[in-house]
């Protein structure tokens, strides 16, 4: 299932980035520290995020906090729902 294998809060907490997919479907977080947030912004295709920049679907940032966490994983799992995949 998605977001299985989504790292602690630590992680992000150290501004490093994660990204996963399922068939075309992918995220990727990215953190910012400073701000104190994690930015996930989806799209749908076969290449990485630095390839696919111009398909971006959905962007959405949450905070740094478990809290944040949660809420995180329940958007991308909607948003996976949501999406239709060719």
């Amino acid at each position: 299932m998605l977001c299985e294998s989504l790292p602690g809060i630590e992680w992000f907490a150290n501004n490093n980035p994660y990204t996963e997919c399922s068939y075309k479907f992918h995220y990727i977080i990215l953190p910012d520290v400073k701000d104190g947030s994690m930015t996930v912004k989806t799209w749908v295709g076969m290449f990485c995020y630095e390839k696919s920049k111009d398909q971006i679907i959905a962007e959405r940032t949450f905070p740094i906090t478990k809290g944040g966490r949660e809420e995180m994983i329940e958007y991308i799992r909607a948003e996976n729902r949501n999406t239709k995949q060719i």
